[in-house]
């Protein structure tokens, strides 16, 4: 029994050991997908209220967005630390971040919309003041609602841990061509954006992970319809 048993301990551990390290890695990967997706959350709100502070555009939701991703990528407490982390976070807001405003639509803008003009920019917008007294009977929505921020953030976040990474991926571009689009999202824009939209270069190679976010607040400025930032229809915007 004994020379039959010889080398069985190797045996079982040629075949227990990469099961177990793909145990490790992926629960390495999945703490910083965690870890990513909390600090997203923090962000989609900081952007929320950046962009409530100004009309809604996509240059102020992005800029409140990179603020609040900054920290995730800033390894350092110098300034030159802080700069390389907000410059890192502006880069891949603009090259792996998809922002969708789901609230206000365009629509919206037809029954509330007020002209507004200034030395430069004549633009229609939402008003956001004297709500109580202006007519809630017009429209889909009431001019209150129409004056809630809503808006959802998709990222594309990098997979770094070896083994792992590209089978994550792999699932991920599966969930994302399968799962039915928010229903809101859907009617905000004409296409629902896949894995291989918001990942761009990562999608070719597997190394991305789509995490998702999304932040309602009150507008505090009047909510502006047109965007010379935003190229995709209905807000839709890289």
């Amino acid at each position: 029994m004994k020379r039959h048993s010889t080398g069985q301990s190797i045996v079982e551990f040629i075949i227990v050991f990469p099961v177990l390290m793909i145990l490790i890695f992926g629960t390495i990967q999945i703490a910083f997908i965690y870890s990513a997706n909390t600090t997203l959350n923090y962000a989609t709100f900081q952007a929320a209220r950046m962009g409530a502070l100004n009309g809604a555009t996509y240059d102020g939701i992005k800029k409140g967005l990179v603020r609040g991703l900054a920290p995730l990528y800033t390894h350092g407490a110098t300034d030159d630390d802080m700069a390389a982390g907000v410059a890192r976070a502006l880069f891949e807001v603009e090259n792996y971040v998809l922002i969708t405003r789901i609230n206000p639509r365009i629509a919206h803008f037809t029954p509330h919309a007020h002209a507004q003009y200034d030395t430069e920019v004549f633009d229609w917008v939402i008003p956001n003041d004297n709500l109580m007294y202006r007519d809630q009977s017009v429209g889909e929505i009431s001019i209150q609602d129409a004056n809630l921020l809503k808006i959802q953030v998709e990222y594309c976040y990098p997979l770094m841990v070896p083994i792992v990474d590209r089978f994550l991926a792999e699932i991920d571009q599966a969930t994302q061509l399968q799962k039915d689009a928010n229903v809101l999202v859907e009617a905000s824009r004409a296409v629902k954006d896949n894995y291989d939209d918001i990942c761009g270069d990562r999608a070719s190679s597997n190394s991305g992970f789509i995490v998702t976010s999304e932040a309602i607040v009150r507008m505090q400025s009047a909510a502006q319809k047109a965007d010379e930032d935003c190229s995709k229809t209905e807000f839709s915007c890289r």
